[in-house]
């Protein structure tokens, strides 16, 4: 059993899906919505059924999300000229006055339509953009970059004032599995020092926080590999400085860094974030104590994790340098996106373990595996011995009714709780 693994076309319509209350027209043939239209549905709910009949539109073949035009052979041949006029009106009807993004499938960007050209003449007053080519074979993280790059050349962003000790956030999308939680989690410790967020491109902010998106004083790319090109964009569009996380925000360490690095920027105070990160660090230590005192966990204890260099890089540090535990095998997510290999692989060179990168997830004999729910469950049917911790896509189902965080002091808490339960039990 192997994993989707999402491409270009994906990464475009999940950054799109993203923007609050606006909604993706895909032009292509039906069997290219329903993956996307589930992911976006279960990842940022907008409706309080699943029930088929109650979308019985004639674009949303019973999703809620992700209508599509439905090409077939006549309209490869005479073009989907007809379709498009037909549904953006009908879409323009369902986006409550939010943002209408046109993407081809790769099959219609080969048609040669003029879909900017399209989109404009059918809704010429309503806030669109249109990408006609979604990339052949490209990764998810292009689609990513593709959809940034669109959406600042073709959206009339007026020029906003720079309200000072203000930052967007950038890298996060509704294809992280806990992006709701991770960005309320960000949200919260940057109030505590004193940082309003603006926008958090592609993450649930809507059409007013992305117009609004040059004000900011600074921004953050979160992932480096799905951030970095929207930071350097900006910069160049707007002026906008940005930095970069030294990976994703995981455990006390990497959130704190991240913080006094976006002080240090904005001249803000980071005191009462300190004090919240001593409390949160106090509340771990007592639980991993009591533990270590009766077990000698988890010290020692083997992991192996699955996900982008920078990930791989952010939670080996975390678990290694707070746990004190061993990696002991890797899968890499993307690895075409190396901006942080030599990071990684220098990492597990200091440690002593070079080889876990070598081992995969099926070689291991690791206690906790890290990894998308997909890949856990592959490995359950090995009648592997071990405890899965899900921290990307595609998930086993579990329904987060209380939003999860793997980023900040929340993140370093669930993480704790995670490593000691799953040991113990």
């Amino acid at each position: 059993m192997t994993n989707i693994t999402p491409d270009s076309l994906s990464g475009i319509i999940f950054a799109l899906e993203g923007v609050a209350r606006g909604v993706v027209l895909l032009n292509g043939p039906t069997g290219c919505k329903f993956y996307h239209s589930a992911i976006s549905g279960n990842q940022m709910v907008r409706q309080g059924d699943f029930d088929p009949l109650r979308f019985p539109g004639i674009w949303g073949f019973g999703q809620p999300r992700v209508p599509c035009t439905y090409l077939a052979g006549r309209d490869y041949v005479y073009g989907s000229r007809d379709k498009l006029a037909e549904a953006l009106p009908w879409l323009q009807g369902h986006a409550r006055d939010g943002l209408i993004c046109v993407v081809n499938s790769p099959g219609a960007a080969l048609i040669g339509d003029d879909l900017q050209g399209i989109v404009q003449e059918v809704l010429p007053d309503t806030p669109c953009i249109a990408i006609e080519t979604p990339g052949f074979s490209e990764n998810i993280f292009a689609g990513y970059d593709s959809a940034a790059q669109a959406l600042f050349r073709q959206l009339d962003i007026p020029p906003q004032p720079v309200r000072p000790a203000s930052v967007n956030l950038l890298g996060l999308s509704i294809f992280n599995r806990n992006f709701q939680g991770d960005l309320a989690e960000t949200t919260r410790l940057l109030d505590l020092c004193g940082v309003r967020t603006n926008c958090a491109l592609f993450a649930g902010s809507d059409l007013g926080a992305i117009r609004a998106i040059q004000s900011a004083a600074l921004n953050i790319a979160l992932y480096p590999e799905s951030g970095l090109t929207a930071a350097r964009l900006l910069e160049e569009k707007y002026g906008t400085p940005y930095i970069v996380c030294d990976g994703p925000p995981v455990g006390f360490a990497a959130t704190e860094a991240l913080m006094a690095a976006v002080c240090a920027k904005l001249g803000t105070d980071i005191s009462a974030f300190m004090e919240e990160s001593g409390r949160a660090r106090a509340r771990a230590y007592t639980h991993i104590s009591r533990v270590h005192t009766l077990t000698g966990l988890p010290k020692g204890a083997k992991f192996a994790l699955e996900g982008t260099y920078s990930e791989l890089y952010a939670y080996t540090k975390f678990l290694t340098g707070y746990f004190g535990m061993i990696p002991d095998g890797a899968a890499v997510f993307c690895p075409e996106r190396d901006e942080y290999k030599e990071k990684y692989l220098a990492l597990l060179d200091s440690l002593g373990a070079s080889a876990a990168l070598s081992r995969g997830l099926t070689e291991t004999d690791a206690e906790l595996i890290f990894a998308s729910g997909g890949s856990i469950a592959a490995l359950k049917l090995r009648k592997r011995e071990f405890t899965g911790v899900e921290i990307s896509l595609p998930t086993l189902g579990y329904i987060d009714v209380l939003p999860k965080a793997n980023f900040g002091l929340t993140g370093a808490l669930l993480l704790t709780e995670q490593v000691l339960n799953g040991l113990l039990f």
